[in-house]
């Protein structure tokens, strides 16, 4: 959870944790005090015959030896007696922080977990109350049938544990059961789910004494039994029913479980498969005692008047529904309300005074909802009392920042510590008053509008944690007080305007950063044996000077997950002290530098998920060894001079983009590489590499969305198995020797000519350069995904322009140029309504230019030069704006004001010619036919009047004469 108050725990959490520490308490163990206690001999073999049957690789239950089972890790006994009265085994060395979690680390991850079978021995244990296993893997076995002999379990947790399989009813057995945990794992902690089969939940009914029942992650094809089995429980306190796929809540006529405190149903699919949203049910009314609620989404709509009845709330979260403004006047009369999470409703500025009355209010969230224009001044006094205000994603706020932020004293008390107010348009400078509000522990104005210099005091913000201040316009120097901040935790200064030199001072006392992005133009100027005070996981120095040589201080970046150091003005190679940097980094971006020699340094940082090289002077040769990174999902080695064969051993990765164009490869393109059936992007353009077009690409490759084998050398024809990849959005095969005829199959490309949008997939690291509306031009990120590309140009193809390209109408950009088409343009290719670019010059082409071209609104780059066409230049719209003779030289039957040369009454040039006996098609010649039948109408004319006048003469003896003489 990003916020700090709520950060290592939410409510319902807190809620649990209070009730475990209520039955530690009752249970009364101690491993200290009473020293001279054991445990049975009875309890002590019971334990034993239970390890026997576990699965213990990484030996967590090593302290399982001799007598005194007390002193076993995990166990704990009454302090009297010594009798065993808790097993508390589950795994708690969560991956929690990794936003990308390699599988390596997840393997090791399952090493730790316990698993095998579950020893009936446990039954032994006649004093335990207290079982946890959870987060442990337990390859979906069920839950034992025993269990429901554990008479005196008060505690059981088999949360995130791997099991599967029905639940045994005799878990209804357990009358002195108070918390029960069947859950799934938290979205935060890596572990295996549980995959639970639900015949009823009658047996819940009877588990009288229960307290608090986790069903998390349950999928319930019929909801009915459980809701009637919870009815039945009078001394419920806590329900968790999150991400169970929901789709509507009862209707009870009674409710019994009104002691309920906490209760979460977020994350289902409640009013989502109906054509209105759900309300909230009337019996909500009953549930006084609640303190949290968590409806947060699902669908509900403003049916709110059940609210008022809940004075005693403490945290509400309806974020993510369709709440609207009639909701806060229900809230206003909940005094107790700490936390207000409105995430994603359709919320707006004008009555949110109605808040006011809620004195005790700390947290307001009130992300991507219809908040627009300034913030109303009305709203100061509410805003004065949080402690966390997030505003965020509100793209229509705008105007000045709100004056409590700009200066404090306008509150009577200063409480803010969390301010949120990303993606918006507030334009304003940095306020100087920002640095008086003393408790902040969070900024985050990321894409902003904000601008000016960010002033010295905020070096007085000494509890700072996170400071996001990317994609703004603040400009000047980096005050060195940043450097004071010994809380700071996270530092993202990137997309400004600043400038200046940014030295060690600037870090001096950031001892506990973990995560440091700086803006472009920045020159980075510490010592060569500068010894960093921090150990962070992400460097983001994209732009920054930083070199020339590779920075030392990089050596001691033993954790690092993140390092992006592009275009950071280094010449050197990289260095092999890299490798002990990169074992636990995910994500590599050290392009466009001057890096030179080999790579093979990489070859030991097994986590990497993304390598980004592009745009260096690397040589030598691809290594094979980089078939190590079993994690690497993104190899972008572009513009290098890298050189020799492709390596086979490319095919055994996971690779879904490889970007190897602008390099001296040679050779065939490795067979192997068919294996790679999730790759979405193959460039491999601008090398040397020969061979037949691979059949296999369009065989194997079916998720590829962007192709690109542009100025090689290969040769043969294009295979009809390329029309099977239906994603494919971008293909680029000009510049090589491919002849035949362009496939009419290429209708297939269904993201073409659907709008369909594929990816995003991954656009970190990725950069494509293309010859495009006749200049290089390059695309980065997610313009890539916005392209829809077909480039044939340059090779020897035959043949007509195929009609079905006329269906692919998402297509911007055209070249078939530099080929021997023949025939005509189709008519159709009016429909293309995207086009920006067509490029046919070069080519055999002839006959009329249709007049649907000028229906191509976003056409901004045409050239037919160096064809054959015939007749007038069409005119009309886009057409007008190009208006570059050269677009049209080469075709000496061309006619019009453009070119200015005019044409004569058929529409033909006033220059003879001799006109060429072209092959056409049927349905695209029309013009030409045209041309014949006006030229055969004159000797046509006189050859008919001369046959009927002679015919009228043969007549003239059967009494028509007359009728000839007055017909003349």
């Amino acid at each position: 959870m990003q916020y700090s108050t709520l950060k290592n725990m939410n409510y319902h959490s807190f809620i649990l944790l209070i009730l475990v520490f209520v039955i530690n308490l009752e249970i009364c163990f101690t491993k200290t005090h009473y020293p001279n206690i054991t445990c049975s001999e009875n309890d002590q073999k019971a334990l034993i015959e239970f390890k026997n049957g576990l699965i213990d690789n990484t030996n967590r239950l090593s302290s399982w030896t001799g007598q005194d089972c007390c002193k076993y890790d995990g166990i704990y006994c009454d302090e009297k007696t010594g009798n065993v009265v808790k097993i508390d085994l589950h795994y708690n060395n969560y991956l929690l922080d990794a936003d990308i979690i390699p599988q390596k680390l997840l393997d090791n991850q399952v090493k730790n977990f316990l698993g095998g079978e579950l020893s009936p021995s446990l039954v032994r244990l006649k004093h335990l109350s207290y079982l946890d296993l959870s987060y442990n893997y337990f390859a979906s076995i069920q839950i034992p049938k025993f269990f429901g002999l554990l008479k005196n379990l008060r505690f059981l947790n088999v949360s995130c544990s791997g099991f599967g399989g029905y639940i045994p009813h005799s878990l209804g057995n357990l009358s002195r059961l108070e918390h029960l945990y069947l859950g799934g794992c938290y979205s935060n902690v890596l572990g295996p789910e549980n995959e639970f089969k639900v015949d009823s939940f009658s047996w819940i009914s009877r588990l009288s004494s229960l307290k608090s029942i986790d069903l998390s992650k349950f999928v319930f094809e019929d909801s009915k039994d459980l809701w009637n089995s919870i009815n039945m429980l009078p001394s419920l306190l806590s329900l968790n029913l999150e991400g169970c796929y929901l789709v509507t809540l009862p209707y009870f006529t009674q409710v019994n479980f009104t002691s309920l405190s906490s209760f979460n149903i977020r994350h289902n699919a409640i009013g989502m498969n109906s054509e209105n949203p759900s309300i909230v049910p009337p019996w909500f009314c009953n549930l006084t005692r609640l303190m949290n609620l968590d409806l947060g989404q699902n669908n509900f709509d403003d049916s709110t008047s059940v609210f008022e009845k809940l004075s005693s709330l403490r945290v509400l979260d309806v974020s993510g529904n369709g709440f609207g403004d009639s909701l806060l006047s229900s809230l206003s009369k909940l005094n107790n309300l700490v936390y207000l999470d409105l995430f994603g409703n359709d919320i707006h500025f004008t009555n949110l005074r109605l808040l006011g009355n809620l004195t005790s209010l700390s947290v307001l969230k009130l992300r991507y909802n219809e908040l627009k224009g300034p913030v109303p001044e009305a709203l100061t006094s509410i805003f004065c009392r949080l402690s966390v205000l997030d505003l965020s994603d509100n793209e229509k706020i705008s105007g000045l920042l709100p004056s409590f932020i700009r200066n404090p004293s306008s509150c009577i008390e200063n409480r803010l510590k969390e301010l949120y107010i990303g993606n918006t348009k507030f334009d304003d400078f940095f306020p100087e008053g920002m640095s008086m509000h003393e408790n902040l522990e969070v900024i985050d104005s990321t894409n902003s509008l904000l601008y000016g210099e960010i002033p010295y005091s905020i070096g007085r913000l000494s509890n700072l944690r996170l400071l996001r201040l990317a994609n703004n316009k603040l400009n000047g120097r980096i005050p060195s007080s940043i450097g004071q901040l010994s809380n700071l935790e996270e530092l993202d200064i990137s997309k400004n305007l600043f400038t200046g030199i940014v030295s060690e001072l600037h870090f001096a006392k950031l001892n506990k950063l973990k995560k440091l992005y700086l803006s472009e133009n920045l020159i980075l100027n510490v010592s060569s044996n500068w010894y960093p005070p921090f150990r962070v996981k992400e460097i983001g120095i994209a732009s920054v000077k930083v070199g020339p040589r590779f920075p030392q201080w990089l050596r001691k970046q033993s954790i690092l997950e993140i390092l992006i150091m592009s275009d950071a003005n280094i010449t050197d190679m990289i260095p092999n002290w890299l490798s002990n940097a990169t074992l636990f980094m995910t994500t590599l971006d050290l392009s466009v530098n001057k890096l030179v020699g080999g790579i093979g340094v990489l070859c030991d940082a097994q986590l990497l998920h993304s390598i980004d090289l592009s745009k260096n002077l690397l040589s030598g040769r691809i290594p094979s060894c980089l078939s190590n990174l079993e994690e690497l999902r993104s190899l972008n080695l572009a513009d290098n001079s890298l050189e020799g064969e492709i390596p086979c051993s490319l095919g055994d990765l996971p690779l879904s983009f490889l970007h190897l164009q602008k390099n001296n490869l040679q050779g065939k393109i490795p067979s192997s590489l068919q294996n790679l059936t999730s790759l979405q992007r193959l460039d491999l353009g601008e090398n040397k590499l020969k061979d037949v077009f691979p059949t296999w690409i369009g065989e194997k490759l079916q998720s590829l969305e962007l192709l690109r084998l542009n100025s090689n050398q290969f040769y043969g024809v294009i295979p009809l198995e390329l029309c099977q990849i239906s994603s494919l959005c971008w293909l680029n095969l000009a510049g090589n020797n491919l002849y035949g005829t362009i496939p009419r199959c290429f209708s297939n490309f269904s993201c073409m000519s659907s709008g369909v949008m594929y990816g995003p997939g991954e656009v970190f690291g990725q950069r494509v350069e293309s010859f495009m509306k006749g200049i290089p031009l390059e695309y980065v990120g997610e313009q890539i995904l916005l392209l829809r590309i077909l480039d044939l140009s340059e090779n020897k193809l035959v043949g007509r322009i195929p009609n079905e390209l006329t269906k692919l109408v998402d297509l911007q950009y055209l070249n078939l140029s530099r080929n021997n088409l023949n025939g005509s343009i189709p008519k159709k290719l009016g429909d293309l309504k995207h086009l920006e670019s067509l490029d046919l010059s070069q080519n055999k082409l002839s006959g009329s230019i249709p007049q649907s071209l000028a229906s191509l609104n976003y056409l901004s780059y045409m050239n037919l030069s160096y064809n054959d066409f015939s007749g007038p230049i069409p005119t009309g719209n886009q057409l007008q704006s190009l208006d570059d003779q050269s677009f049209y030289v080469g075709n000496p039957r061309l006619c019009g004001k453009l070119i200015k040369k005019s044409c004569n009454g058929n529409g033909s040039s006033n220059v003879s010619e001799q006109i060429p006996q072209g092959d056409h098609q049927d349905n695209d010649d029309d013009g030409d036919e045209h041309k014949w039948f006006y030229a055969g109408i004159g000797p046509g004319f006189c050859v008919g009047f001369l046959g009927f006048l002679f015919i009228l003469y043969k007549l003239r003896n059967r009494g028509v004469t007359r009728v000839f003489q007055c017909w003349v």
